[in-house]
């Protein structure tokens, strides 16, 4: 299924630029951390609760959490507005955070992530394409023959290859596919052009192919009262 080798090249590219991107994601999560300390120790002492009853910053995981959640802005400006009907220059060490850790060190780990995921998917399709070339030349040197000192691929062995791989197709396709293949016209296929032998066959072709009375009656098929 084409689908299923899609998904599993993006997982293996996810696989690849998680170790890559875990110090900027490690420096992020320290980032919070600092400023979770200093919520912490800023308002714990300050009898507030939060809008549903319960304590504002009274525990470090808990305002680690409210803090990690303040990047995605969920709980904004929710989490704010306990301080702020408080003091309302508390609003500042927010919009502090706010301002760093959402708009710019989010830009900055979105950015190493998406530069890192296309790296590596450049690679994967620069490997895919020549794994596929080599795969390409071992089917070549396999069938390949001697014609007037030149490597090249006569139209039998072409034939008989496209039989075992295709078996469904008729003659008129693999006809088809060698008359493209080959561009000089000289009746037989070099190695650079066997190498768009795998772009054709991916080329969907539709075939008319005749029916039952054709076939088997094709006098009376093609008479002039059948017309």
């Amino acid at each position: 299924i084409p689908e299923g080798r899609q998904i599993r090249r993006a997982f293996r590219n996810i696989r690849r630029t998680i170790p890559e991107i875990a110090s900027v994601l490690i420096l992020f999560l320290l980032v919070i951390f600092l400023f979770a300390m200093m919520f912490y120790k800023l308002f714990k002492d300050k009898g507030m609760t939060k809008v549903e009853g319960t304590p504002y910053f009274q525990n470090f995981f808990d305002s680690y959490w409210d803090l990690y959640v303040l990047v995605t802005t969920a709980n904004s400006p929710d989490i704010m507005m306990p301080a702020y009907d408080q003091y309302a220059f508390y609003s500042i060490f927010f919009i502090v955070f706010e301002v760093v850790c959402v708009y710019i060190f989010m830009s900055i780990f979105l950015a190493v992530v998406y530069n890192n995921y296309r790296k590596n998917l450049k690679t994967e399709v620069k490997e895919a394409i020549q794994r596929k070339r080599n795969l390409i030349d071992q089917a070549f040197d396999m069938m390949k023959s001697d014609v007037f000192g030149r490597e090249v691929i006569i139209q039998g062995d072409f034939n008989q290859l496209l039989k075992k791989a295709m078996p469904n197709k008729s003659e008129q396709y693999f006809k088809i596919l060698w008359v493209v293949l080959d561009v000089d016209n000289n009746g037989y296929i070099d190695r650079q052009e066997f190498h768009n032998l795998p772009d054709l066959m991916n080329i969907k072709i539709t075939e008319v192919k005749p029916n039952l009375f054709e076939r088997f009656i094709p006098n009376i098929y093609r008479g002039k009262y059948s017309k």
